[in-house]
């Protein structure tokens, strides 16, 4: 081979090389969130499907739009049964006051939720807004639903917000509905 033929090869080469070192990093990021997706169960995106209609709340971050339910993205809201307490130690149903509060933002309004993935079991999740607002930051904000860091920091200045102003929930006492969950699991379990 030449010294002209190998320049010429190397020449070929060296963008190939480069390409793939440069994919290396985004392939293993692609690696790691496929098995993280696994792990949590399989997900079917549904790339931006809106819905629009009149809506009804049937929990704190859970509409029905013109009959398709649509869990809000990024949020969670107290489960059936869970309690709280105000700040005068008095018990209340705090699922109950989130899904009024959430009925309040939508009765009568036209709601368009922007559908952004289905989980295993078909539920819907994405983000769901009445006037341009969105619900699940107005939810957040107001204090009657939690910030699901896990799963997006989006709301995180809603929350401090609310806790700062000790808003709904953070008024009393209150256990994260995941927590809340968790425990309600192991003393099932028990």
């Amino acid at each position: 081979m030449t010294s002209r033929a190998c320049s010429e090869t190397k020449l070929r080469v060296v963008p190939v090389l480069a390409a793939l070192i440069l994919a290396a990093p985004t392939a293993a990021a692609l690696a790691q969130t496929n098995q993280s997706a696994k792990s949590r169960g399989p997900i079917v995106n549904t790339p931006d499907q809106t819905i629009k209609g009149s809506a009804m709340a049937v929990e704190g971050d859970l509409l029905t739009v013109n009959g398709t339910a649509v869990r809000l993205m990024g949020i969670d809201a107290p489960d059936p049964g869970q309690k709280c307490k105000n700040r005068y130690g008095h018990e209340l149903d705090c699922f109950k006051i989130a899904t009024a509060v959430l009925a309040n933002m939508v009765k009568g309004e036209e709601v368009t939720c922007t559908v952004t993935e289905q989980d295993r079991t078909g539920e819907k999740k994405g983000e769901c807004r009445v006037r341009g607002v969105d619900l699940g930051a107005a939810m957040v904000a107001r204090g009657w639903a939690f910030q699901y860091a896990s799963l997006s920091p989006a709301y995180q200045k809603s929350e401090a917000y609310a806790q700062s102003k000790r808003l709904g929930l953070w008024a009393g006492q209150v256990e994260k509905p995941w927590q809340w969950r968790s425990r309600q699991i192991r003393q099932t379990a028990k």
